[in-house]
């Protein structure tokens, strides 16, 4: 149902009592911090973005609101803990988005007047939203006067006007974010006339000469040493390449699991044995405290209570005990305590559904009604004559869902069958065949089951097989020991004792406020605490955890790198770089052993000979290719191909894998022409609105610098 539909059905009484309460909902969950909750004067910072501060009222003010609006649209809406964790989620996200983009908007001056508003709302040319929504529709068509009968009700219905002041509001956030990337998608598609020229000259222009070029390979490992002094000159030259966005640690650790023993596993069997026997002593008078509610065969799916043991109970006597049965770690007893009937039965039918029209598995084409019924009359001739439906379904059912269990669904409500169908369901017996027309063509059908109206209520007792306190004992030892075995000052002694004890060390890199999960570390508030460890200011690198002593496993965490907001530095990427750093000391080595030959000798073709390197003819290389026969992406080079001068001889230039010496004998102007002016634009995806807009916030995300501390607070999931 469309939303203005939704809100015209709603309760006023009910959404004042809701939202008297909201602020007490929300609130308890927001205020209720627990032991971890900052205590400095920023203790209700949750974020900065952009370098402003964003504090906890804000998200819990906005989850309020969005609390109130679904109480709005439905007065019987129940806020759980994981609908709280959705509106604080959107909270977020339009936090982010009022910060950073919805600002970038204010600033390009994007603003929808009265007149525009009512263009989108009444106007010759509306808004999609309001196009689109059924309730401004009459025959599935736009209805302007539908619209405006609405608006005339809410002049004098102050709830459907709240309503509709936020559905507007939404509609007008949206159509002033597509303007704004209208706006940007047209500045971005446009190019000027000098750039035009620029991209006929980049594409089409030649020039003759040669590069030489001495590879980094030609150099041993042992010719350069990288030192910290390489690592900070290699680092200037491209620190645009490893900036930190967020605060972040890369980290080693190991995760002792504490998982049940056998011995546990069969202290576990045995309570549950106890329980069955108690059961049993009971079976004639079995006690129904505890039971379930009366309920059919259907209501309980397999995840609840596995097929067999639900067969059971349904066909046994009262007091039937069933169990242990064991399933993900668990071992269930279950007694059948009572039984009734009920008014309406479940049904167990299976069909063959053959449409009116449509392609059946075996590649059989339906074009009419008449081909259909006599399609559906020879497939009901053969499961009369003994063939059965589940043989047939796979090549002549037309309902997938049904046609891979061999054409039954098993027991299930007739009520949510077509009405022929459900007749069917309710008037057959075991083994009864029938050929029943419904809206989507003609059913093939036999009752397998006789109609079961039977109701029964049980009770259940679950063992959780969970580790005893032997297996907890032996995995503190463990840990304790792995722990004592390393040194704080010596770093590589969590990786010694790794080795020593036969435990693998993880890696994670880029942990940081919004990871939410780390190898085997999923739950929240074992996240939580890791990062209130590795995002204080006080850690330093190499530095290892006490025991994080977590309920179902023991995790040591050592410190593998520090990465701060901002440029690297060289202790970051010190390791990360160190082949680079190799290979650009190479290419080094290779432009001062270039400049020295060419000094001597101007002859490129001998000097590659003597150097054991490549000479490229440029006559073939356009500078609009992004790149040099033979040689590769080596934009160094290539810029200086198309930038000497004519008779000119370039000194050594250093590229990524190579040095390389450029001579131009001879270059030449183009002449741009006309034709080059008129020219397509780009493509037309790429000037879209909704990938422009998408694009922004992606740019916005990147750039504006978000530090997250939600991870701080016990509301956050």
């Amino acid at each position: 149902m469309a939303v203005i539909q939704k809100l015209r059905n709603s309760n006023l009484v009910a959404i004042a009592i809701g939202a008297a309460l909201v602020l007490f909902i929300v609130g308890d969950w927001l205020t209720g911090k627990g032991q971890n909750a900052p205590t400095d004067e920023d203790r209700d910072v949750i974020a900065e973005i952009a370098g402003e501060k964003i504090r906890e009222a804000e998200i819990g003010s906005l989850a309020d609101k969005y609390f109130k609006e679904e109480l709005d649209k439905d007065p019987n809406y129940q806020l759980d803990e994981e609908k709280r964790d959705q509106l604080f989620q959107k909270a977020w996200f339009d936090i982010l988005k009022n910060n950073l983009i919805n600002k970038e908007i204010d600033e390009a001056g994007i603003v929808l007047s009265e007149a525009d508003i009512n263009e989108m709302l009444v106007g010759e040319n509306p808004h999609e939203s309001i196009k689109g929504d059924p309730a401004f529709q009459t025959d599935n068509q736009f209805d302007p006067q539908k619209v405006v009968s609405i608006f005339r009700q809410a002049k004098t219905n102050p709830q459907m006007k709240k309503q509709l002041a936020n559905y507007i509001n939404r509609i007008t956030a949206n159509e002033g974010e597509m303007r704004f990337a209208s706006y940007l998608a047209k500045a971005r598609a446009f190019t000027t006339k000098v750039e035009q020229a620029y991209q006929y000259t980049g594409a089409n222009q030649s020039v003759e000469g040669k590069v030489l070029t001495l590879n980094a390979a030609e150099f041993k490992d042992g010719d350069v040493k990288v030192t910290d002094e390489a690592i900070a000159e290699y680092l200037d030259l491209h620190k645009e390449e490893h900036k930190y966005e967020k605060e972040a640690r890369d980290i080693k650790y190991v995760v002792f699991n504490i998982v049940p023993s056998a011995d546990d596993t069969l202290d576990a069997q045995n309570r549950a044995l106890r329980v069955a026997q108690s059961y049993q002593r009971q079976s004639e008078n079995p006690d129904t405290l505890g039971a379930t509610p009366y309920i059919n065969r259907v209501a309980l799916g397999d995840d609840e209570m596995p097929a067999v043991v639900k067969d059971s109970l349904w066909d046994a006597q009262n007091g039937k005990v069933v169990g242990p049965v064991y399933k993900d770690g668990v071992y269930s007893v279950y007694q059948k305590v009572d039984e009734k009937k009920d008014t309406l039965p479940i049904v167990n039918v299976s069909h063959i559904l053959i449409p009116f029209s449509g392609d059946l598995p075996n590649g059989t084409k339906i074009t009419d009604s008449i081909q259909a019924e006599n399609e559906a009359k020879k497939v009901f001739a053969m499961v009369s004559a003994g063939k059965t439906i589940a043989e047939l379904a796979g090549d002549y059912s037309a309902d997938p869902g049904s046609a891979s269990k061999g054409g039954s669904y098993g027991w299930a409500d007739p009520n949510q069958y077509v009405e022929e169908y459900k007749n069917f369901c309710l008037s057959a017996k075991k083994g009864q065949l029938g050929l029943v027309k419904t809206q989507y063509g003609f059913h093939i059908m036999r009752m397998m089951e006789d109609p079961d109206y039977r109701k029964i209520r049980f009770v259940m007792n679950r063992v959780e097989v969970q580790p005893g306190t032997e297996t907890v004992k032996r995995v503190d030892e463990l840990s304790r020991k792995f722990k004592n075995q390393t040194n704080p000052d010596k770093p590589e002694s969590f990786e010694e004792a790794a080795k020593k004890m036969s435990v693998i060390a993880m890696v994670e890199n880029d942990f940081a406020s919004d990871t939410r999960a780390v190898g085997p570390i999923s739950e929240m508030s074992e996240i939580r605490q890791l990062l209130y460890w590795l995002l204080d200011d006080t850690r330093t690198t190499g530095e290892i955890s006490e025991v994080f002593a977590f309920p179902t496993k023991h995790v040591i965490v050592k410190v593998e790198n520090i990465k701060h907001m901002g440029y690297a530095t060289v202790d970051n990427v010190r390791k990360e770089l160190e082949g680079d750093v190799r290979r650009y000391l190479k290419v080094k080595l290779a432009a001062q052993k270039l400049n020295e030959a060419v000094a001597n000798e101007k002859d490129l073709d001998k000097l590659a000979e003597k150097l054991n390197g490549t000479v490229v003819d440029l006559g073939v290389a356009r500078f609009g290719q992004g790149f040099l026969p033979q040689i590769g992406s080596e934009f160094n080079l290539l810029g200086a191909a198309f930038g000497l001068e004519e008779g000119k001889t370039s000194k050594a230039i250093m590229g990524k894998e190579a040095a390389g010496v450029v001579q131009i004998t001879k270059s030449k102007d183009i002449d741009v022409p006309e034709s080059a002016y008129n020219s397509p634009e780009e493509d037309e995806f790429i000037r879209q609105p909704n990938f422009m807009v998408n694009r922004v916030q992606e740019v916005l995300m990147r750039s504006g610098g978000i530090q997250d501390y939600r991870y701080k607070f016990d509301w956050y999931n």
